[in-house]
């Protein structure tokens, strides 16, 4: 299957430990601008001191691709169910804000997994990926 190559919402789905449930979340691809943009502001060099930035970096960038979740991925407490479909009678125009202030672990990890981690080597002896050596996958299932 073909990388797709456009401006359609992507989804990627967690294992939360938190929750102890999965977390769709939607996303759209960055532009090749904005990749450079991200590589760029993990590190800042003031002088001679050079500072890891890539926290800051995760989450601005990851919040930049943020587009929404899948319903049922958050609430916010008490059983209030938290929304980014302004179709669902839970959304929050806010939603964004939430994920920022409470789920910077989930915007970092969206981060990592599409500006650090979209592409593995293949294993030219049994075309598997070279790094997929049978351990837990991201969603925490055994491979």
């Amino acid at each position: 299957m073909p990388r797709t190559l456009n401006d359609e919402i992507c989804k990627m789905t967690f294992q939360d430990k938190i929750s102890g449930d999965k977390l769709t979340i939607h996303y759209r691809l960055p532009e090749s601008e904005e990749r450079i943009a991200y590589t760029n502001a993990m590190v800042t060099r003031t002088g001679n001191k050079i500072k890891n930035t890539a926290g800051e970096a995760r989450r601005k960038y990851g919040l930049l691709i943020l587009a929404g979740f899948d319903d049922g991925s958050f609430d916010r407490g008490k059983g209030k169910p938290l929304s980014s479909d302004p179709k669902s009678p839970h959304y929050d125009p806010a939603w964004k804000a939430f994920v920022k202030k409470y789920a910077s672990d989930v915007v970092e990890l969206l981060a990592i997994m599409v500006f650090e981690a979209s592409l593995s080597n293949i294993d030219p002896e049994n075309d598997e990926p070279a790094d997929d050596k049978g351990g837990e996958d991201i969603d925490g299932d055994p491979s």
